[in-house]
């Protein structure tokens, strides 16, 4: 937490303040607005509804074989993706234990012929259906063979009429972003699903004395990880009469085994973080060890009235 760190507030300052000087001086050629026409030519697929968990769930067998993922895409060019030829997928296998990797596999291809015209005025591409025993069979493998930890990395490329190939490595990486909802390149990691989200009763003992009780959120982020609404759980809105923490930290889930990772808040500072179950209680020991010599740091017990739903990785 920050709000005695002055030189940090006034580097902030001095940031926006120039932003916006640069802004406001610039022509109509250096819009900070980013739109498909400025934004130079090409193709891409834009993604417009997802079916199934993005991931190749290795729970059991059977969950395997039913598990898949599906997406409808439409095609974005100068001519309402009637420029498009064909749509490849190439699939990459990250084994996690390094021995049975396999990369540059032309997994699926459709053409111009798979097509149709949506009410949109776009070339559309449906129901793109990835069946986790195909994926894995395209790449020699089986579910014997499957470890959490281990990746289907695909990258879809978008072939041109003329030509011309684009996907996610020679594509603005604004094109992937939500504004243009590009869907070149994206991963089905083998794991399980995960369910943690909630809001749970929080007890923190706090550095700046005494304990606090509440409640504090687990947010999804999608694929077993997750965040906390506040990472100070509570203590902030205490001990400096506001806000709540924040930052690059995360919790991954994968098959019941939770690991908790370290990161930095939003003023650029290291938090370390150690826990333990007992029962109902999830215990976090955490600390902010970049600010003012270790200032910030307490203990947090999170309960889950059921018993506490995984364990703790290694």
């Amino acid at each position: 937490m920050k709000f005695i760190n002055i030189n940090k507030i006034k580097r902030a300052l001095l940031l926006a303040c120039t932003v916006l000087i640069a802004f406001s001086c610039e022509d109509e050629d250096s819009a900070p607005i980013l739109v498909f026409d400025t934004a130079g030519h090409g193709g891409y697929p834009r993604l417009l509804s997802e079916t199934g968990d993005k991931l190749v769930n290795i729970l059991t067998e059977a969950d395997f074989q039913a598990s898949q993922y599906g997406y409808t895409i439409e095609f974005v060019d100068e001519n309402g993706g009637k420029d498009v030829e064909r749509y490849v997928l190439i699939l990459d296998y990250i084994d996690v234990n390094g021995s049975n990797s396999v990369t540059g596999i032309e997994f699926k291809s459709y053409t111009a012929a798979d097509f149709s015209t949506n009410t949109n005025g776009f070339q559309e591409l449906a129901n793109i259906t990835l069946v986790a025993s195909e994926v894995a069979a395209a790449v020699g493998v089986t579910y014997a063979d499957l470890n959490p930890g281990d990746n289907f990395n695909i990258d879809g490329e978008v072939h041109m009429i003329n030509g011309d190939v684009f996907r996610s490595d020679n594509s603005s990486a604004a094109i992937e972003g939500p504004a243009f909802r590009g869907h070149f390149a994206f991963t089905l990691p083998a794991a399980c699903p995960s369910d943690l989200a909630g809001t749970f009763d929080v007890t923190t003992t706090l550095w700046c004395g005494g304990s606090n009780t509440g409640t504090v959120d687990i947010v999804d982020l999608g694929a077993g990880v997750y965040s906390f609404d506040d990472w100070s759980f509570g203590a902030y809105g205490v001990c400096y009469g506001c806000c709540s923490a924040s930052g690059d930290f995360t919790f991954v889930e994968v098959c019941g085994a939770v690991t908790l990772n370290d990161g930095t808040d939003s003023y650029g500072d290291s938090w370390s973080f150690t826990s333990s179950i007992s029962g109902n209680d999830w215990t976090i020991i955490w600390l902010n060890f970049t600010y003012a010599g270790g200032l910030e740091n307490g203990s947090t017990v999170i309960t889950f009235p059921g018993g506490v739903p995984f364990t703790l990785a290694p």
